[in-house]
Formats: C-alpha cells, structure tokens, sequence
C-alpha cells in the first residue's frame, strides 16, 4: 500500500510542484508593462474626486475611465509579489517533502501539514488576474491546481509515513 501512496505523491508533488513553482513566472508575465507608480497616481486622483462628491463611476471623462480601468486590471502588489515568492518557498518545501517520505523520516508528517497549509494560503493570496487570448491560465486558477495537488502530495506523504510505521510495528 505504501507503494500506491509514493507513487500519488509523486504524480501530484510533479503537477503541484511545478504549477506553484512556474506562478512567479505567470505572474511576471502579467504585470510585466505594469506601472504601480502609475497605478498609485490613478488612485489617488480617483480619491480626491471622490472627497470632492463627485460620483467617478458615472463620469464621462476619457482620463478618469482610464485610472478606473487600469486600477481594476492592477493587481495589488503585495499580493502579486508574496505569491510569486510563497510559491517558490512552497515547491521547496514539497521536494523536501517527498525526499524525507521516501527516506522514511518523521518530519514528513510536519512538513506535509505545513505544506497543505501554505498552498491553501497561496490559493488565497493569489491575485486573480483575468485571463486574455494570449497570456494563458490566470493565477488564481494556477495556485487553485497547486493547492489541490499539493494537497494531494501531502496526504499521500503522509499516509506512506503512516502505512511504515504500521507495517514496522507488525514486523
């Protein structure tokens, strides 16, 4: 049975790995042109319109459609940047998973939780960045298929760990 469970591990630890891994290249991708001085400047002209009671949203200037447009499709950037880095720290942490299951140690079972955690809450940073004809898998979608293959990956680690310490206990 601990066979079955290495190999789910390993099939979900390859889709979750690299779809968490490869996001930070996504998300690049994305905000590549992206000015968030730009972006901040737009807010803030949005702000004082706003403080002056003029409603923004049923403006008929070209200028101030612009700011609400580009503020819309602007990720923020602490979002953008902590999932493109949580996702590289993620797909570490499940390589060394899927090492320490195969050399049987005991630690397999923090890092199995830890990592089922951490991508649950890369799914949740994950900006969501609409998807256009070229620019491929939104985020939000990619860190929702690491986090369910990660998932997965730490189940499987952990079970094997488990179906071990029942078969040397038997023996």
């Amino acid at each position: 049975m601990r066979v079955v469970f290495l190999i789910f591990m390993v099939l979900s630890f390859l889709v979750g790995g690299a779809t968490s891994g490869l996001l930070k290249v996504n998300i690049d991708k994305r905000t590549e042109g992206l000015d968030y001085a730009a972006v901040e400047k737009a807010k803030q002209q949005i702000e004082e319109l706003k403080k002056q009671g003029i409603d923004v949203e049923k403006i008929q200037d070209a200028e101030v459609q612009q700011s609400l447009e580009m503020i819309k499709k602007a990720p923020v950037k602490w979002q953008a940047d902590s999932a493109s880095i949580l996702g590289m720290i993620i797909a570490l942490c499940a390589l060394v998973m899927v090492v320490f299951a195969f050399m049987k140690k005991e630690l397999v079972t923090k890092l199995a939780m830890g990592v089922a955690g951490l991508s649950v809450v890369l799914w949740l940073i994950a900006p969501d960045i609409e998807a256009t004809m070229t620019s491929g898998v939104s985020p939000k979608s990619m860190a929702m298929v690491a986090m369910v293959a990660l998932i997965i990956c730490s189940a499987c680690a952990f079970m094997s760990y488990k179906t071990y310490l029942k078969k040397a206990a038997t023996v």
